[in-house]
């Protein structure tokens, strides 16, 4: 990364001499002051200075020689760093979780891919309530539904999930085990904002046009959870949502609307997603998946 003759400077300065500077890079005296006049053309300035004795620095030559050291330590340590990261992804593989975005079929589809493949490792992040994350890790768990995180990111859909109602365990319809939209007349049900997800937004017409009382909001997080049991509201959420929050149960309700669900993983994936990725698909030709 740094320049090679910024290299060759520093073996002259340490060991004061052309010729000693020489045989330690294993190069000819002639070869290492060819490439110090040209350091020197370059910086504009003398840097050592030259005598029968050998070589000594001169101001310029002794800045120039503090920094360079500073120079090359960074680089190696820089190469050092990526070495690592290229190794780590090679071997291992990153997922994200949250609160929303549990890992539910990961664990049991890498226990299965590693009886095959021992020799790679997996490592679980929490990277809930930080949208950055999303673009350092290697896959996520989740529901095809427009978040913003998903644009940029590649999806592989592994099974469907049907769109259910979360009902507080103290709701009139909370011991139903089937919601009709008679039921739900004159309820109040939160929804996402418009525009994330069609299948979503035709949900929610639907239900404005059945006599629900619709309201949006931008994102599902631990307050809206809570704003439904203090109110007494209906929360449109995924039936495998039964593990989010305690106080709530998702209901399966008269509508047939569902949203993909699967992994989504980089544009430019390691060679290991790629691999685990292929394996999921393999197995998806052969099994149904069922997370409700």
């Amino acid at each position: 990364m740094y320049h090679k003759q910024l290299e060759m400077f520093i073996k002259v300065a340490e060991l004061g001499s052309f010729s000693k500077a020489a045989e330690a890079l294993y190069i000819t005296p002639s070869a290492v002051i060819q490439q110090m006049n040209h350091l020197e053309q370059e910086m504009g300035t003398k840097l050592l200075h030259r005598s029968k004795q050998g070589t000594s620095l001169t101001d310029t030559g002794k800045i120039l020689f503090q920094g360079g050291q500073e120079m090359i330590r960074l680089s190696q340590e820089t190469r050092k760093q990526i070495r690592l990261v290229e190794e780590r992804s090679t071997k291992e593989m990153v997922v994200g979780t949250s609160f929303l975005h549990k890992s539910r079929l990961i664990y049991e589809l890498w226990i299965r891919f590693i009886q095959k493949e021992s020799n790679y490792r997996i490592q679980i992040e929490d990277i809930s309530h930080k949208w950055e994350k999303y673009e350092t890790v290697d896959l996520v768990e989740a529901l095809l539904d427009g978040e913003p995180w998903q644009d940029g990111h590649n999806f592989m859909e592994v099974c469907k999930i049907p769109i259910a109602c979360a009902v507080p365990k103290n709701h009139p319809l909370a011991t139903k085990k089937f919601i009709s939209f008679e039921d739900m007349k004159g309820q109040t049900l939160i929804t996402i904002t418009p525009g994330m997800s069609e299948e979503l937004d035709r949900l929610a017409k639907e239900c404005e046009e059945r006599g629900m009382l619709v309201h949006y909001v931008d994102k599902y997080d631990m307050s809206t959870f809570s704003t439904c049991i203090v109110n007494g509201y209906l929360l449109q959420a995924p039936a495998c949502w039964q593990d989010i929050y305690p106080d709530m149960v998702c209901i399966p309700c008269e509508w047939d609307y569902a949203l993909p669900y699967g992994f989504f993983f980089k544009q430019e994936s390691s060679r290991l997603v790629q691999k685990f990725l292929k394996f999921v698909q393999e197995i998806c030709q052969k099994e149904t998946f069922r997370l409700y």
